[in-house]
């Protein structure tokens, strides 16, 4: 059993699970997130049911470790001796029930909840801890005085604090490497930690992949985006989240791209396979799935088709792709002000303009049409 508020889980205590089924070979680790810890009482504790989630999210996977609800579901403090005697009751009689506790608590061990009966109920595994030793003394005092028995664990683990983690997500930082990813996402997803609402913080971390002036050109996008939604009256949520993440995948290399696509399941054509730049859009679509927790499908379609549109093109694609083509910061490029023109006069004429010029400069390039493109202007042909 491995206890604990995991507030949140993190990797030092992944690794101290790992550590403990490679040592002692137990049928598996059993993570019980604890509901109100009795000896933490001014800490900010997450509710119980997200810490089991974010738990759940980090363990599923692996086979020998599971969790229980048992401490979060119980009314008051959360006691170590109930959750023992509970499996106690629920193994077989000859069973061995390891409890893994570190060296630290375990040093304060009698002040806890019918401590003496404790120590007699199950085996502990003593996990070191940066900055703590095990004293000598003590332990011989619990062997000698009350039967226990105690594994040391004194290899090298992480050195993870879940309070630096928890204040990491309040200062906006990154915490990646430090925890489970899925259990990072969870986190996010809910607030739990961090002072910065959902959109501050992923146009952090948009800035923080793009060059400066790449992100000033989506800042650029989503300036120009804000715009076209208020004059065509489309959801200005959608639209600044699509403009937001439009490029987020842009400043990859093709050996990434390419990487990313097998590794996400993208399915390259001749065409992307030869243009791996155009996956950006693709590679983006799914990053804003999986990093930033967009679940909407118009916001994913729009991200995904911004560079090439496509024949069956929604208001919230076509303002995300005309703002990626007249944004203020642009350069000027053949089509540009004409685009700018009828962008709020006449939006399908726009993008008719700017991707029959852009199939025009690739072509002068020798790089293939994708039939996105293609379909793209014919459609856009239709509407004019």
């Amino acid at each position: 059993m491995l206890g604990g508020t995991f507030n949140p889980i993190h990797n030092g205590h992944l690794a101290i699970a790992e550590a403990v089924l490679h040592k002692f070979n137990p049928q598996k680790v059993l993570f019980v997130p604890c509901g109100v810890p009795p000896h933490k009482p001014n800490m900010f504790v997450a509710q119980g049911e997200h810490r089991y989630q974010m738990v759940l999210l980090a363990t599923c996977e692996h086979p020998g470790f599971d969790v229980s609800r048992l401490e979060i579901l119980r009314d008051g403090a959360s006691y170590t001796i109930d959750t023992i005697k509970f499996l106690r009751n629920v193994c077989p009689e000859n069973a061995i029930i390891y409890f893994i506790i570190g060296a630290d608590s375990l040093d304060e061990i009698l002040t806890w909840k019918d401590a003496p009966e404790l120590l007699k109920l199950c085996e502990f595994i003593a996990v070191a801890r940066t900055g703590h030793k095990f004293q000598p003394d003590i332990i011989k005092h619990f062997q000698n005085t009350y039967g226990a028995t105690i594994h040391l664990m004194e290899e090298p683990l992480l050195d993870i604090s879940g309070s630096n983690i928890r204040e990491r997500f309040a200062n906006g930082q990154p915490v990646r490497g430090l925890m489970p990813r899925f259990a990072e996402n969870y986190a996010r997803r809910n607030s739990l930690y961090s002072l910065y609402n959902h959109f501050e913080w992923a146009t952090q971390e948009v800035k923080s992949r793009l060059s400066s002036k790449r992100f000033q050109h989506t800042l650029g996008v989503l300036e120009e985006a804000e715009k076209l939604a208020k004059h065509y009256k489309a959801d200005i949520v959608k639209v600044r989240w699509a403009a937001l993440l439009h490029d987020c995948a842009k400043q990859y290399s093709a050996d990434k791209k390419r990487a990313l696509c097998a590794m996400w399941d993208i399915p390259l054509d001749e065409v992307l396979s030869s243009q791996i730049s155009l996956t950006h859009g693709l590679i983006g679509a799914e990053s804003a799935r999986r990093d930033f927790y967009i679940d909407d499908s118009e916001i994913i379609q729009a991200i995904k088709y911004h560079t090439t549109g496509h024949k069956k093109m929604t208001l919230l694609d076509k303002i995300i792709m005309l703002a990626d083509y007249i944004e203020p910061h642009r350069e000027f490029y053949e089509g540009l002000d004409e685009m700018r023109k009828y962008a709020y006069i006449n939006m399908d004429k726009a993008l008719y303009i700017g991707t029959k010029a852009t199939i025009k400069d690739e072509k002068s390039k020798g790089n293939p049409i994708h039939h996105w493109s293609a379909d793209a202007l014919k459609s856009l042909k239709k509407t004019m």
